[in-house]
């Protein structure tokens, strides 16, 4: 082989979307999404049956991890970017597994309610790194293709963990299977991080002075809008549908069907989509998709 054709050959394969690192990494942003959302169509369940808590209450309890997500992740980016990302990356994820734990042990609503409020921390600041790690690993060149498969998976978790841990729930009536179940799912997305090599990169010693800018883009504060109202009805929805279901409609078997559909619609968009974001149509994909 030429030393022309050797260096194509080594171009080709540094280019790589599918590259093992990359792969790691998908899996294990769809293991903590997977672990977070098996138990969040059924938590209001859980607590009513447990706690006897009302429908305010519940609500109240389990906002707790959003105000928590959303508080930690303007300084995740920060924190990812001043130090080692890959020890940030363990840390994060290391908290997010024992935070299951304390689902198990908590035997009254404020104890559940501290420990899901805490857990909102460790979810919204790994979530964060691993996102920057995926980044780190994805060739340049490929990297808006790249980004676009990897949201799948946290999208696809976010879909079909809430019809398995419906479906689990349905065969077993036990709640505590289930926080063992995505304790061990926490566990296996750990493992799988922690086995991502990631480039070398200097920290930055001498860093400017603190200032807003470093945690908030503010050009992006009308796409910040956009998918808060976004997630907000994602928000919505998956939290009560399981309770709609069982109360408005009858369905005692579980709603896992409409998760199901919905994880097909997930994938079926992100093939399309990857198409139009190869050709660099990133505010076209976004508006025919909130639309």
């Amino acid at each position: 082989m030429s030393a022309c054709e050797s260096t194509t050959s080594d171009s080709l394969k540094s280019e790589r979307l599918w590259n093992p690192n990359y792969l790691k990494v998908m899996t294990s942003n769809f293991l903590l999404f997977f672990a977070f959302y098996i138990l969040t169509p059924l938590l209001p369940i859980y607590l009513d049956a447990q706690f006897a808590a009302d429908k305010d209450m519940i609500g109240l309890v389990l906002s707790g991890y959003v105000v928590a997500t959303l508080l930690i992740r303007p300084f995740s980016g920060f924190i990812v970017d001043s130090f080692n990302r890959k020890k940030v990356l363990m840390l994060c994820f290391f908290v997010f597994f024992i935070c299951f734990a304390g689902y198990i042990g908590a035997g009254t609503l404020l104890m559940f309610a501290i420990v899901r409020t805490m857990h909102g921390i460790p979810f919204g600041a790994a979530t964060v790194a691993n996102s920057t790690v995926a980044i780190d690993v994805l060739p340049s060149s490929r990297r808006n293709e790249g980004i676009g498969f990897y949201g799948l998976s946290n999208n696809l978790a976010m879909a079909v963990a809430p019809s398995i841990g419906i479906y689990i729930y349905s065969a077993t009536g036990n709640f505590s299977l289930l926080f063992w179940i995505a304790l061990a799912l926490a566990l296996a997305g750990f493992c799988s991080a922690s086995s991502v090599k990631i480039p070398q990169r200097e920290i930055v010693l001498n860093k400017p002075k603190l200032s807003l800018d470093h945690f908030f883009l503010g050009r992006a504060w009308l796409m910040a809008v956009n998918i808060s109202l976004f997630g907000l009805c994602w928000g919505i929805m998956s939290n009560y549908v399981a309770i709609y279901g069982q109360e408005e409609l009858g369905i005692t078997d579980g709603t896992g069907i409409f998760f199901m559909i919905l994880s097909g619609g997930l994938f079926v968009s992100r093939l399309f989509g990857s198409k139009a974001l190869r050709a660099g149509k990133l505010t076209q994909n976004c508006a025919r998709g909130v639309l």
